[in-house]
């Protein structure tokens, strides 16, 4: 689609996502000539619910939305319908930065200050919304981009009116997750709907997960309805009872027992983060830096301020409890009728076939180097390229021989040399990739992990008490998932659970060996598992939050990582650190690559230098090459390859592994990955495999080149 034009002007450059309400793309005006994001979406053409045409609904909703002025709020440029397959389009400012349930899957809460100061700024723009008689409805971690500025813009405005009025499978607007009662009683929600869901983003933002979090959509609904939220100190230690008690506000099941307004919300947010919260004297998670931007705020900035209000003093130590939040209302007759029919959907979707196999070919049978036996697959070295449905890609691997990458349809078992695609396995939620041998293991972020061997149909799954990202690892007899801050420890064999610990822990930085899990916690340290028991081998302080998994040097018994500014050796048995070397040449808060160890260099993909080679001896610099962030290298043929993180033009390079000197370099076309962990090239006989959103890439990793 990349080239089509809109309306005779909008050009479509390349695709930034794509999800359940159609697709973003980065766009060009071209009679002004400047950079817009475009959101496509698609309508069924026998309208909507209430008999107005889809089109005239969405065109009423996106007039309602554009009229807001607001800094914390992306700007609505235009709207149309392309007249060759209806399909309806938004144009907006394009703002760099990235949404925050991208943020939170992949690097976990933020600290406190940042989580107030966050939700300050979402309920300013929600306080202006609400003004123009403008109602979100479907408020969530996703709708909310962060700048590289460190501002929250809150995101689609009106678009979730639009899409439950011509959808026909649903019935109520908004995500499940941050769901006030009142929507399940058909009621169209106003302002103080809106201030439920922001209660559910603030609550996520301080622990990391939604106020409810059952595994199916009646439990989930029964939970919005009946069930008391727990305060956010219950999950997290630090947070102050004040803080508590507004979430609590926020989450009553009562409408008229939430706070009056968003911009009373702001108030007391903005008062909290002034006097209840002290600025942290770290700048706010290195975990984050690289995407999330400036430094901690001061206490008394505030991007979004309500100038006009006064700030609402806040409540005191501990009033008694908000009304609403003792025993909870009885379900209404149509509440009632929601959970039965919700229940009667899961019985449904419980008997539906897990999987599905077949001989799905993609698209790599094209370009130079096709076999001339006609079956499409071109010789080994030459590359191909094939589609994928994904938001935030995770990188490929082989076992067994096999290449296996996972997108938003499932797992794909695919031919390494041709491209073509052996079979799928139906997974929801897959967002994490693990071998061993010839067994692959994916973490899903429903909590489950599945085992396959060869097959498209798993040899086991275990599904885990908790809900939330994913982290999977597999060495030997062990696999280890960690997900909504709990690591299970399970046999690769049977699944069966051998133990689990809870503690902060943080998904991207786990790492196994044979005998120990290695991790980052959210008390700033790293952790030294037994995997036989779960037994703490030893824990050492971090200087900046958190580290990237660890490479292991069996040999010698040690540790690599880097955190915000240094590459460090640490003995893996006791935690002692060995060396250390700086890894930042020009400043700035982006992180630094998780690092890899290959011979006697260790290399960690930089943010601010493309990679850094350092002697595993003793840290000393061999040298550094290129310039701007970068995925983890990996190392092979004497050659360095890794992909920079660039939003807009990521490359992928390869690099003389003696002297950093670039072999070549040749375009991703879409971006790489989000974090630094999450996605990265992977080397298998003579190619480069690299996952983007939209597309699996083989390269010829002697020349740089594939099919376009």
């Amino acid at each position: 689609m990349t080239g089509r034009v809109l309306a005779g002007r909008y050009e479509l450059v390349s695709l930034v996502g794509r999800g359940g309400m159609g697709e973003v793309w980065e766009g060009r005006d071209d009679v002004i000539g400047r950079r817009v994001a475009v959101k496509l979406l698609s309508h069924q053409q026998d309208g909507s619910q209430d008999g107005s045409g889809g089109a005239e609904l969405f065109f009423r909703e996106a007039r309602t939305a554009g009229r807001l002025n607001h800094r914390g709020v992306v700007t609505v440029f235009d709207m149309g319908e392309d007249p060759l397959d209806g399909t309806l389009y938004l144009v907006m400012e394009y703002v760099t930065g990235h949404d925050l349930a991208a943020l939170l899957r992949r690097e976990g809460p933020p600290s406190i200050h940042r989580a107030v100061d966050w939700a300050a700024q979402t309920a300013a723009a929600l306080a202006a919304a609400h003004a123009a008689d403008v109602v979100h409805r479907d408020l969530k971690p996703g709708n909310l981009m962060l700048t590289t500025e460190n501002e929250i813009k809150v995101l689609d405005f009106g678009i979730a009116r639009f899409m439950a009025a011509t959808t026909k499978s649903s019935q109520v607007m908004g995500t499940l997750a941050y769901m006030p009662p009142e929507r399940f009683d058909e009621h169209p929600g106003d302002a103080r709907s809106d201030l439920y869901a922001l209660g559910c983003v603030l609550h996520e933002l301080l622990t990391g997960h939604t106020p409810f979090r059952p595994t199916g959509p009646v439990a989930m609904m029964t939970a919005h309805l009946t069930t008391p939220p727990e305060p956010p100190s219950h999950h997290r230690s630090g947070i102050p009872t004040v803080v508590d008690d507004l979430v609590l506000r926020l989450l009553a099941k009562d409408p008229a027992d939430r706070p009056a307004t968003a911009a009373e919300v702001h108030d007391i947010l903005r008062t909290l983060a002034h006097t209840a919260i002290p600025t942290p004297t770290v700048v706010d998670p290195p975990r984050s830096a690289r995407q999330a931007g400036p430094a901690e705020p001061p206490a008394d900035s505030d991007v979004h301020a309500l100038p006009t209000r006064t700030a609402t003093p806040p409540p005191g130590d501990r009033p008694p409890a908000a009304p609403g939040q003792g025993t909870p209302p009885a379900p209404t007759r149509r509440q009632a009728l929601w959970l039965a029919a919700g229940a009667l959907a899961a019985v449904g979707t419980g008997v539906a076939a897990l999987m599905r196999s077949g001989d799905e070919s993609g698209s790599g049978g094209s370009g130079p180097g096709a076999s001339p036996t006609g079956s499409g697959s071109p010789a080994a070295d030459r590359g191909w390229t094939i589609g994928l449905n994904s938001v935030i890609p995770t990188a490929p691997l082989v076992a067994g021989g096999v290449l296996y990458v996972i997108d938003l349809d499932g797992l794909h078992a695919v031919e390494p040399a041709s491209g073509k695609k052996l079979w799928t396995g139906s997974l929801e939620q897959a967002g994490s990739l693990a071998a061993y041998g010839s067994q692959v293991f994916v973490g899903c972020d429903d909590g489950t992990v599945y085992a396959f061997d060869g097959g498209a149909r798993p040899r086991w799954n275990f599904r885990s008490d908790s809900v939330g990202s994913t982290r999977v690892r597999a060495q030997g007899k062990s696999v280890c998932l960690l997900t909504d801050d709990v690591l299970y420890c399970l046999d690769a064999a049977t699944g069966a659970k051998r133990w689990e610990s809870e503690g902060g822990w943080l998904d991207h930085t786990l790492t196994v060996t044979a005998d120990t899990a290695y991790l980052g916690s959210s008390d700033d340290k790293l952790y030294a598992l037994r995997l036989k028991d779960g037994e703490q081998r030893w824990t050492r302080p971090t200087d900046s939050f958190p580290p990237g998994p660890p490479a292991v040097d069996p040999s010698k018994n040690l540790l690599y990582f880097a955190d915000q500014a240094n590459a460090m050796a640490i003995g893996k048995t006791d935690g002692k650190v060995r060396w250390t070397s700086p890894i930042r040449d020009k400043g700035g808060l982006d992180s630094p690559s998780p690092a890899v160890l290959a011979g006697d260099t260790v290399y960690v993909g930089g943010a601010d230098r493309l990679v850094f080679a350092l002697n595993a001896a003793d840290g000393k610099r061999k040298w550094a090459a290129g310039d701007g962030q970068a995925t983890i290298p990996a190392v092979a043929g004497g050659r360095v390859y890794v992909a920079n993180r660039e939003e807009f033009f990521p490359t992928v390079v390869a690099l003389d592994a003696k002297d950093g000197s670039e072999v070549w370099s040749c375009p991703a076309t879409e971006r790489v990955g989000l974090t630094a962990d999450g996605n990265y090239p992977f080397v298998h006989d003579r190619l480069v495999y690299v996952a983007t959103a939209a597309r699996l890439l083989a390269i010829d990793a002697a020349t740089g080149s594939y099919p376009t």
